[in-house]
């Protein structure tokens, strides 16, 4: 019962963050193959699942199973059949090779021990002009939840561990306040556009 509480208000929060305009600056086309890493209450995933139509995917990707179950329940509350849910484990996914057009990740970043090595693994999965979107609270200062359980991380250390991985930055994005948003594509990727 809390556990559905608590996801319902993550979908709530997700939706009140400019949501649609991240969903419309990543530029998601019907067929996509999308991962949503740490997929939570599901808001991205369903509506991910929604925009790339039945010929795409969206892999709901989690470490918690009832999340899981959650987001199951509602997209067949919804009627959406394209959604593969995905238990995972905190330090590695195994999700397809070559297969993501776009690996989401929002609030997760922070999270993870490893995150060059996380990413180094997740690179086999994409195709070669596949992108990975990193969004993540910006440090601040307070008595607030994010700063007090240091939910951040500073964009330079993004950056850094995906350089150091062998992406590259694509764009980056400004419209949300207490949040950087970085596109990141492969290296393979930078040399085939020259």
């Amino acid at each position: 019962m809390l556990t559905k509480w608590f996801l319902k208000m993550l979908n709530r929060e997700a939706a009140s963050q400019d949501a649609q305009k991240i969903i419309q600056v990543l530029r998601i086309r019907e067929g996509d193959i999308i991962a949503d890493i740490g997929s939570g209450g599901g808001y991205f995933t369903l509506e991910f699942a929604k925009r790339v139509g039945n010929t795409g995917r969206v892999y709901a990707v989690d470490i918690r199973s009832k999340y899981l179950q959650f987001v199951k329940s509602r997209a067949r509350e919804e009627g959406i059949d394209n959604i593969v849910l995905l238990l995972s484990k905190k330090d590695r996914v195994e999700l397809p090779e070559n297969a993501l057009d776009l690996i989401f990740c929002r609030n997760v970043f922070h999270h993870l021990k490893e995150p060059s090595k996380y990413f180094s693994n997740l690179k086999k999965s994409l195709k070669a002009d596949g992108r990975v979107a990193i969004i993540d609270y910006k440090p601040r200062f307070g008595f607030d939840f994010v700063s007090f359980f240091r939910h951040y991380t500073p964009e330079e250390v993004i950056k850094s561990e995906m350089k150091k991985e062998g992406y590259f930055l694509v764009e980056s994005f400004s419209f949300l306040s207490e949040q950087s948003f970085h596109v990141f594509g492969v290296n393979s990727m930078r040399e085939a556009l020259r």
